[in-house]
């Protein structure tokens, strides 16, 4: 984890250095999940990294496998999404919404007072993503409202998690 905090700023920094003659955004999405997003603009689509946790807000956190510790096989996810987009009111906000693709990783202890005895479990299945993004006057900043969902085919066939979130990004 501390690899992560160390490496993702730097990550972002040398995104931000590649994308600053084309469309591109970063953002960070609270609610369901918790995410870091890359996005990058096309004429009319686009494509968005989602990179985060989740919380497990709409769902039981015993509803997906069970675990003794407090967070109930909450994990770490990425999530690809290919958009398309509508620019509304002069291109100030966009709907969009598109098909994508998640992965997790989640980490159960059957003894939360032992955390050296783990289990890993790694899935992935389908995702869709629509929203909203309204675009500031005068500022690079645009905030969002975003929903959807995932729907896991490995290992758990069928099982959904509703997605709901609102964020922030910095587009240039």
């Amino acid at each position: 984890m501390k690899k992560l905090c160390v490496l993702l700023p730097l990550l972002l920094y040398v995104f931000a250095c590649l994308g600053q003659t084309q469309k591109w955004a970063v953002g960070f999405e609270v609610g369901e999940p918790i995410a870091v997003s890359l996005r990058k603009y096309g004429d009319r689509n686009g494509l968005d990294i989602s990179f985060g946790t989740y919380l497990g807000m709409f769902k039981k956190k015993d509803n997906y496998k069970v675990s003794n510790d407090d967070l109930g096989g909450v994990g770490v996810m990425v999530n690809v999404t290919y958009l398309w987009y509508v620019p509304m009111f002069n291109e100030r906000m966009i709907a969009y919404a598109g098909p994508g693709v998640q992965v997790n990783s989640r980490r159960y202890y059957p003894d939360r007072n032992v955390r050296s005895v783990y289990t890993t479990n790694i899935s992935t299945g389908p995702s869709a993503i629509a929203g909203l993004e309204f675009f500031f006057a005068q500022k690079p900043t645009s905030f969002f409202v975003e929903g959807g969902g995932y729907l896991e085919f490995i290992p758990k066939f069928f099982y959904f998690n509703p997605n709901l979130s609102i964020g922030l990004r910095h587009n240039f």
